[in-house]
């Protein structure tokens, strides 16, 4: 899957420079709780996928962004930014 099928959230957060000085264990977490969580995931659109096996952190200039992954290739892409922007 190419990078741009991904479905991506896009997702404003409050506390952007916090998370970027967190470890990617703690991202994962934010987004476990903040997406992922039975009573939350159904909120979102697109919605992310009920089955995957690893995650991968990336720290992009303007962006985090955490790809839920499946044999290796990333099926969803949570991109956390900064609530300033919007």
């Amino acid at each position: 899957m190419s990078r741009t099928e991904v479905p991506t959230l896009r997702l404003p957060i409050s506390n952007y420079a916090e998370m970027r000085r967190m470890r990617n264990s703690q991202l994962v977490c934010v987004l476990r709780s903040a997406v992922l969580s039975p009573e939350k995931v159904r909120r979102f659109r697109p919605a992310p996928p009920s089955e995957y096996d690893a995650y991968r952190v990336r720290m992009e200039a303007e962006c985090i962004c955490v790809d839920l992954l499946t044999n290796g290739s990333s099926v969803f892409c949570c991109r956390f930014e900064s609530a300033e922007d919007y």
